[in-house]
């Protein structure tokens, strides 16, 4: 039987020849290949034991959090949004080629956010004024934010929900009246974000 130490950081093998354990070390990859093989095996029949005694594979914790991930974002969706063919109305463009152009530009340039759903970027219409142009109060809290690495979804719940930085204002409510202040909590934000 072999015996394993380590002294120094030197492993000292024990009880078996040098061929044997050069023959074992070169084993090894073809072993653990073996394992990775019989893993991904047993989860699959795992899983399909499970499924014939139903039992869940998700977490009814990780389900319920799904459940509500799925509801708000239908109430942000539910709100007012643009895709490219309705802001091309909005601003006029001939073709929604260039409507899609200036969204991507504008988001470089941190202007605005978009969000992917069913593969249809959506642009969230709070971005705007009544007359279709960019609130230009938003860019230093789009920069700060998405900078700290609050992007899409989390970026628009944010943006629109009440927030304890704010004393339980919405930011980009308090953006239009006080944009410094809605800066500085996105700065908060977007630093414990990033911790």
């Amino acid at each position: 039987m072999a015996e394993v130490a380590e002294r120094d950081g030197v492993l000292e093998v024990t009880g078996v020849d040098r061929r044997d354990l050069e023959a074992a070390l070169q084993l090894l990859p073809t072993v653990r290949e073996l394992q990775a093989e019989d893993a991904a095996l047993t989860r699959v029949a795992l899983a399909r034991a499970l499924m014939h005694q139903h039992v869940p594979l998700t977490p009814p914790a990780s389900v319920a959090q799904a459940v509500r991930l799925a509801a708000h974002r239908g109430s942000l969706l539910a709100g007012e949004v643009f895709t490219h063919e309705t802001l091309q109305q909005l601003r006029g463009d001939r073709q929604v080629s260039s409507t899609r152009t200036w969204v991507t530009r504008r988001r470089a340039a941190r202007e605005l956010f978009t969000v992917t759903h069913d593969g249809q970027t959506i642009v969230p219409a709070f971005q705007f004024t009544a007359e279709g142009k960019l609130r230009p109060e938003l860019q230093p809290m789009l920069e700060a934010l998405i900078d700290g690495g609050v992007d899409g979804w989390q970026l628009w719940t944010w943006l629109t929900s009440a927030s304890s930085f704010l004393s339980g204002e919405v930011p980009h409510e308090v953006a239009r009246n006080q944009p410094e202040r809605a800066l500085r909590a996105a700065q908060r934000f977007a630093s414990q974000n990033a911790a």
